[in-house]
């Protein structure tokens, strides 16, 4: 996507050695298998599924030593509740079970960890949480339009590229997290669900923003992240370092766009004013 002069102005520019953040970390699962396949387990058995995957009235009703050991598993897990993870098991289960007649829970812990994202605990959350995910949604979609607008400025094709990436059909991709990222070569903005099932947004602007872009725009650029970061927006909106040099973080998923189905590189058209 980039021209091989641009390339080398960036090589020029922005020197940095080949070894140095340049390699993509490496993709792992999100969740803790063996603490989750346990608690999986418990969970279904509690509300009356044995191990044969039969759902049954007879539900196990735990003490509390197991209920204590059941919560210091889910932390290993990284959740801080058990309440939406436990009506997640057994909401999926029941599903499953529809298509599946003979699903037992052994089965099912490896469909559950193949599909799980953190967007799945928000239906059951409360509706003021949910109401709050919408305007975090709202905020981010407001962004990426701003970024949109700068790039609608920039002579330079190249600069116009941007990466949009949808990450709720994750498969084994393990972005457990990520709900949508919105990449330009100056800056970049993702929408988080974590596993409280609260959305945040996090972003990140290349180091190099005014060499790319101009003071003019790149202050313009900066202010606008400055104000969301600090405003109403404050306790949702993180600035997240990138481990590695922007320039070939961007090119790589230029790449990941002929791959991968998720990635999609978009021309912005430029403003005509």
């Amino acid at each position: 996507m980039f021209t091989t002069k641009y390339l080398k102005a960036l090589e020029w520019l922005f020197p940095v050695p080949e070894q140095q953040n340049d390699v993509i970390p490496p993709v792992h699962s999100y969740l803790n298998s063996v603490p989750l396949q346990k608690v999986i387990t418990n969970f279904l058995a509690w509300n009356g599924i044995d191990k044969k995957g039969n759902v049954t009235s007879n539900r196990v009703y735990p003490n509390r030593i197991e209920i204590l050991e059941t919560r210091t598993e889910v932390k290993k897990c990284g959740f801080s509740t058990t309440e939406f993870i436990e009506k997640l098991v057994v909401s999926e289960f029941l599903e499953m079970k529809k298509v599946r007649p003979n699903l037992i829970p052994e089965k099912f812990f490896y469909h559950f960890e193949y599909n799980y994202h953190n967007l799945k605990l928000v239906k059951f959350t409360t509706l003021e949480a949910q109401k709050s995910n919408e305007i975090t949604k709202e905020h981010y979609g407001v962004i990426k339009r701003f970024l949109m607008e700068i790039q609608g400025y920039l002579e330079v094709v190249d600069l116009r590229t941007r990466i949009e990436c949808d990450f709720t059909d994750n498969g084994t991709w393990y972005h457990c997290s990520k709900v949508e990222e919105f990449v330009t070569p100056f800056a970049k903005v993702s929408l988080i669900c974590n596993k409280s099932a609260k959305f945040c947004i996090n972003y990140f602007i290349n180091p190099h923003l005014n060499e790319l872009i101009g003071e003019v725009l790149g202050d313009i650029v900066e202010k606008r992240f400055d104000e969301l970061a600090k405003g109403e927006m404050k306790d949702f909106v993180k600035l997240v370092p990138l481990n590695r040099r922007y320039d070939r973080y961007f090119e790589e998923l230029v790449k990941f766009t002929k791959i991968y189905p998720n990635y999609k590189a978009v021309i912005t058209e430029k403003n005509s004013l």
